[in-house]
C-alpha cells in the first residue's frame, strides 16, 4: 500500500505544466501602408504602430517596423553612454520585446503621437517626452532605425 501511495505521490511531483502559449513569428501581421506616405504622416503611424504591437505582444508586426541594423539604447536615466543597456539588430530587439516589454506592456496612445520630425534625405529623426527616435527610408518605406531613452 505504502508503495501504491509513494507511485502517485512521485507522479504528482514529477508532472509539469502545460507551456504557455507563444506569439507566432509567422502571424499575419496587417500591411504597413503607413510605411510609405510622406515622413509626416507615416513616422507618428509608425511609432503608434510600434506601441500598438508591443502593447498587443505582436513579434510579426514589430519584425515589419523595425529596420534589420535597428538599435534601442536605455540610458538607464545617466548621461553616462558606459552603462547604457544597448539591442544591436532587429532579432536582438525582437528578444527584448518578449522577454522585458511583453511581462509589462506599455499603455496604449489615446491618440497618434503628435511628433516633431526633422528630415534629412532618408534619414529622420523626432521626439516624444523622453524618448528619441531615428527612421530610415530604405526599399521604398520607412524604418524604426533607433529608439533611444
Amino acid at each position: 500500500m505504502w508503495l501504491i501511495l509513494l507511485a502517485f505521490w512521485l507522479t504528482a511531483c514529477t508532472r509539469t505544466a502545460p507551456p504557455l502559449p507563444t506569439t507566432p513569428l509567422t502571424a499575419t501581421a496587417p500591411p504597413l501602408a503607413a510605411a510609405t506616405l510622406t515622413a509626416a504622416q507615416a513616422l507618428p503611424a509608425l511609432v503608434l504602430a510600434e506601441r500598438t504591437a508591443a502593447g498587443a505582444r505582436d513579434l510579426a508586426t514589430l519584425r515589419q517596423l523595425w529596420a534589420e541594423d535597428a538599435r534601442i539604447v536605455d540610458s538607464r536615466g545617466t548621461p553616462d553612454p558606459t552603462d547604457d543597456y544597448i539591442w544591436n539588430g532587429r532579432d536582438a530587439i525582437l528578444d527584448r520585446y518578449a522577454l522585458a516589454v511583453f511581462a509589462v506592456p506599455p499603455p496604449p496612445f489615446t491618440a497618434p503621437p503628435n511628433l516633431d520630425v526633422t528630415r534629412t534625405g532618408d534619414a529622420a529623426s523626432a521626439s516624444l517626452g523622453a524618448d528619441r527616435w531615428r527612421f530610415r527610408f530604405a526599399a521604398g518605406r520607412w524604418w524604426l532605425q533607433e529608439l533611444a531613452y
